[in-house]
């Protein structure tokens, strides 16, 4: 089974025919550090996970069936530039890799369970006090036919509906429908165990080592104390953005609502002083961190993911409470897309 997150796409649309694949992983290798090269024909669904050394795995989807491994690695090499698919390339975390990788290296544990004898959200539970790393695909009767909850060591990390080719909503929102669903229309549900084990130790399925990786590794470890200050103020800067997006997507969508009579900066404060127990650096007194006029500023020395933290509980509260939430989620479709390896890091569910 070939499914790719493509919230980070790289370069879109090429043609195969006049592609050296070999040069296409090399250069994105450099450029992306890991990712997926997608190829897509009316016969065949190709795929190449790669990271920063290595092709990881190899997926090839066909009318007769499904190949992986390093017979599909070779068979993509050798097909991809004398035939004509639409090749694509996205991005994904080194720490997701794997997973997206190994799909295909899974196992059924249960198979046809129907909403008869099980509930959904009882399967979820289940699978998360079990620590699943895989995924439950729901088959469900009706207009909406279901779809694939993702798990990672038994946290949901996204889901995908049936009729979807890869945007992956990382919201709360649609696994709360696949349970509705599933109550009211019935259905049948498999749980996979996907295996990571070949994928990490990655030597049956590499085809070759770029030297140029390993020189800009060393390159890399040269550069010292100040190269390494500017990469985290680099990610810092991008934090605060991805904050500055979700506060500014929040005050949009309850200025716009007439139903809510206080006014964003008094809701906004009132939660401030609600979590100043739990987060010091909220303390309208402080003014460690601010918004205003649409821009986060933060002086404090809390770690980014206590920060991130913080806000998310912030928003997710001020929403619930002025009952915004399906129109914050809407809202909130683009920030996810632009800021989708955050949004995975921090495993933020708005």
């Amino acid at each position: 089974m070939i499914i790719i997150p493509k919230e980070k796409p790289a370069i879109r649309n090429l043609n195969s025919y006049y592609l050296n694949i070999q040069k296409l992983v090399e250069h994105y290798q450099g450029e992306l550090g890991s990712g997926v090269v997608h190829f897509e024909s009316p016969a065949m669904r190709c795929a190449l996970y790669f990271d920063e050394y290595q092709v990881v795995n190899g997926c090839l989807e066909y009318k007769k069936g499904v190949v992986s491994g390093k017979p599909a690695i070779e068979q993509i090499m050798r097909v991809a530039s004398s035939s004509n698919f639409v090749v694509s390339v996205y991005g994904i975390l080194t720490d997701r890799l794997y997973y997206w990788a190994n799909l295909s290296n899974s196992e059924v544990l249960y198979d046809g369970l129907t909403t008869e004898f099980t509930d959904l959200e009882g399967l979820l539970r289940k699978m998360e006090a079990e620590k699943l790393t895989g995924y439950i695909d729901s088959r469900l009767k009706g207009d909406f036919k279901g779809g694939f909850l993702f798990f990672f060591n038994g946290e949901t990390i996204g889901g995908l509906p049936a009729e979807d080719s890869g945007n992956i909503d990382r919201s709360g929102a649609f696994r709360e429908e696949l349970i509705n669903r599933s109550r009211a229309y019935g259905g049948e549900f498999s749980v996979s165990r996907i295996f990571l084990d070949n994928a990490e130790k990655g030597s049956p399925l590499t085809p070759r080592t770029p030297p140029e990786a390993k020189q800009e590794k060393k390159a890399s470890a040269a550069k010292g104390p100040q190269e390494n200050r500017k990469s985290a103020e680099k990610n810092d800067r991008r934090i605060l953005a991805m904050l500055e997006g979700l506060l500014g997507t929040l005050e949009r969508v309850i200025r716009n609502n007439r139903k809510i009579r206080h006014d964003f900066e008094t809701l906004l404060n009132r939660k401030f002083v609600e979590k100043v127990d739990t987060y010091d650096f909220l303390d309208p007194f402080a003014a460690e961190f601010q918004y205003e006029g649409g821009k986060v500023t933060f002086t404090g020395d809390a770690s980014p993911k206590e920060l991130v933290a913080a806000i998310s509980e912030i928003v997710s509260g001020i929403a619930e409470e002025t009952g915004v939430v399906p129109e914050l989620r809407r809202e909130l479709y683009s920030w996810r897309q632009a800021f989708a390896d955050e949004v995975i890091e921090f495993d933020l569910r708005l």
